[in-house]
């Protein structure tokens, strides 16, 4: 079966069980981190503001059997259900065209700029080295995870503010929602079994103890590098200025600068990890980053 095929029949036997209830179905595509388009299903209550969007593709296979769409349907109708009991209410929805109410929810994170060109035509940004900062309100953050939004172009005319203002705001929210975490690979390994283990067999007593940087919740952690003080701190901890690697957009890894003889090994380090083991909407960057713990500057490596 070709995809479009089951995207059709899957919204075909959604609509058999909402549309009757004056629920609207629909496909969607979304342009996602570095490009990547994903299928999605907008379920939404004619009367309601809310349009919660399930993404489809991991549900398809090219064998897969119609009677087995039958399954994916009622798993995606789960998935509504328990969706619509966490997401956020119409009357947040209205609170988010306050800017009063969302200043104290806006958060940064960090994505590759040159990977997304036509996503960043539509948010606001500031550019930091090969990288784009960008910025999401905070809905609901609890033990069920995280719920956000983007801000667009369109949000910041509705607030009648700018760029500038929503840094500020972020500067100080993003540490406050997501604390940052520095820890040896070794331990962020055996906590969160989330990093590729060959990263650290590549390090083996050979560029010394390698570490981590991201934010307790694990989940766009890179962007705690942003942090005020954050990079001193780390260089405090390695004892001198270190090399950065952005392994994806969730964490970066760090190492003592001279332990390191040739930078260019780190770089093939991150492409590897880039082209084998992350998925395209994880990569952050393929450069390397030099914080001199002296000068107190982030640089880009050439290699």
């Amino acid at each position: 079966m070709k995809f479009n095929e089951f995207t059709e029949t899957v919204r075909d036997g959604l609509a058999v069980l909402f549309e009757p209830d004056n629920m609207e179905v629909a496909v969607t595509r979304v342009v996602k981190n570095n490009g990547l388009i994903l299928t999605g299903i907008n379920i939404r209550d004619r009367n309601s503001m809310i349009t919660p969007t399930i993404y489809i593709d991991d549900f398809y296979r090219e064998d897969i059997q119609k009677e087995e769409i039958h399954t994916v349907v009622l798993r995606i109708k789960d998935i509504f259900t328990e969706r619509c009991t966490k997401v956020s209410s119409d009357n947040e929805i209205q609170n988010y065209m306050d800017f009063n109410w969302v200043k104290n929810r806006l958060i940064y994170t960090v994505v590759n700029q040159s990977m997304n060109e036509e996503y960043l035509e539509h948010v606001p940004y500031i550019p930091f080295h090969d990288l784009a900062i960008i910025f999401r309100c905070v809905f609901h953050k609890g033990e069920n995870g995280l719920a956000s939004s983007t801000v667009s172009e369109d949000d910041l005319k509705r607030w009648h503010t700018d760029t500038k203002t929503l840094y500020q705001l972020a500067e100080k929210n993003t540490p406050r929602y997501f604390p940052p975490v520095i820890d040896r690979i070794t331990a962020y390994l055996k906590a969160r079994n989330c990093l590729p283990a060959f990263v650290e067999d590549e390090f083996s007593g050979e560029c010394g103890e390698l570490y981590v940087i991201s934010n307790e919740m694990g989940l766009n952690g890179a962007g705690a590098m942003l942090y005020r003080g954050i990079l001193d701190m780390c260089t405090e901890l390695a004892g001198d200025s270190i090399y950065i690697m952005p392994s994806s957009i969730h964490e970066c890894m760090f190492v003592e600068a001279g332990k390191v003889s040739e930078p260019k090994m780190l770089a093939d380090i991150v492409k590897e990890a880039n082209d084998s083991v992350l998925h395209r909407q994880d990569i952050l960057s393929y450069n390397v980053y030099y914080y001199d713990r002296k000068k107190h500057m982030l640089t880009t490596v050439t290699v």
